[in-house]
């Protein structure tokens, strides 16, 4: 008879400023674990893509990827996911001056968070306004405030295989 508990399911969620490494990060990292990966929901959303963004949007964009994150339960141990609520709020903050807030809490909910720091480098897409390197760093300070209070590390490294050997060393399961 095994009497092993099952393992929970896990939601780990990469964070931090635009052009940071992020989505290189969050892939790599969910194709080595064996675990669901969850886009950047923003990229492909019609508001954000119009530059029309209001406050539902950030709702609606809450709701997708933590609906996207629950389907995973049934075929994964765990899910990473490209940026999380933390993005939502500090883009709402900078975008329409309010500080969004889930009317809901993630579900399945948040077990630890992983800040990708401002890398010097920028790659211009539609979607990025923050080409100069200094308002990176400034804005990644309010990540680092907000995570003070949550199970986080930060992703060391200047490239993508030193950041992901690094966060594997540090995994916490």
């Amino acid at each position: 008879m095994n009497d092993a508990l099952p393992t929970p399911f896990r939601r780990v969620v990469v964070t931090g400023v635009e052009c940071s490494g992020k989505t290189t990060l969050s892939k790599n990292l969910a194709n080595h674990l064996g675990w669901a990966w969850i886009p950047e929901h923003a990229r492909t959303h019609p508001d954000v893509l119009a530059d029309q963004v209001s406050e539902s949007t950030f709702e609606e964009l809450h709701e997708s990827q933590s609906n996207a994150a629950a389907m995973a339960k049934s075929e994964y141990p765990g899910v990473i996911c490209d940026t999380g609520d933390l993005v939502l709020r500090i883009w709402s903050e900078a975008k329409l001056d309010f500080s969004w807030h889930p009317v809901t809490p993630p579900d399945p909910r948040v077990d630890f968070h992983i800040l990708c720091p401002a890398l010097s480098s920028w790659e211009e897409d539609p979607l990025r306004t923050l080409p100069r390197f200094e308002d990176r760093l400034m804005l990644e300070q309010k990540y680092r405030e907000h995570l003070q209070h949550r199970h986080y590390l930060v992703a060391e490294g200047d490239t993508p295989e030193a950041r992901l050997e690094h966060v594997l060393s540090q995994w916490p399961w």
